[in-house]
């Protein structure tokens, strides 16, 4: 692990004014090559705390301390799998490639780098919707990755996998955190969190409970 690179402090939030809070005077850090976990029951706040973090959600207490170019650099991979079933895993990650301002040729050699490390290179023209839902998960978390992001936050990026999905998935962020990249990932698979995560975090109504 290196410096820190992303603190949220007393992170307060409401989806609405005057509303239930979700988060409430929440803090924590991450540092660079650190994966942490975030466990919690349904409507503790993990995955509001992944949409503040990355700007999609605004926040009424509080701040979120992170270097611009590191925030220019952050990757969300939300639970549902934003692809598109119409094309095939290779131009879906193009689309992503272009949509984050790749240059043509950096963008086929991460994407075949990206599809081979994923053991997806034989089905790299095979359009979505004829793939597993394991495979999709192993796209989905390929076009997260299209840019080298400093920091990737992970809402559930293994559920509903087969195991070598499992596998697949949980090297490559193994390869990603040897290479610098900092994670917050959100699982409730038994036993995910412990294999991965440098910390685990807890929450409970919006507040971190304990650390271990």
């Amino acid at each position: 692990m290196g410096e820190q690179i992303c603190a949220a402090v007393n992170l307060g939030l409401r989806y609405q004014r005057g509303g239930r809070a979700v988060l409430k005077g929440l803090s924590l850090s991450l540092e660079s090559g650190e994966i942490l976990g975030i466990r919690g029951e349904n409507g503790a706040g993990k995955s509001t705390l992944l949409k503040a973090l990355a700007g999609l959600l605004p926040y009424q207490e509080g701040e979120i301390r992170m270097a611009e170019e590191v925030r220019a650099n952050l990757s969300y991979l939300p639970q549902e799998i934003s692809l598109y079933d119409s094309l095939t895993a290779m131009e879906n990650l193009y689309f992503y490639g272009k949509v984050t301002g790749l240059p043509g040729k950096v963008i086929r050699t991460r994407a075949h780098w990206l599809l081979t490390e994923l053991g997806l290179s034989e089905k790299e023209k095979e359009k979505l919707s004829a793939l597993s839902g394991g495979m999709k998960r192993r796209v989905h978390l390929a076009s997260a990755l299209m840019r080298r992001p400093a920091i990737l936050l992970l809402d559930e990026p293994t559920v509903g996998c087969d195991n070598e999905s499992y596998e697949r998935i949980l090297a490559l962020l193994q390869k990603m955190k040897q290479q610098g990249t900092a994670m917050l990932l959100i699982s409730h698979g038994r036993g995910e969190l412990e294999e991965m995560a440098d910390r685990i975090v807890y929450l409970k109504e919006g507040k971190m409970v304990g650390e271990s």
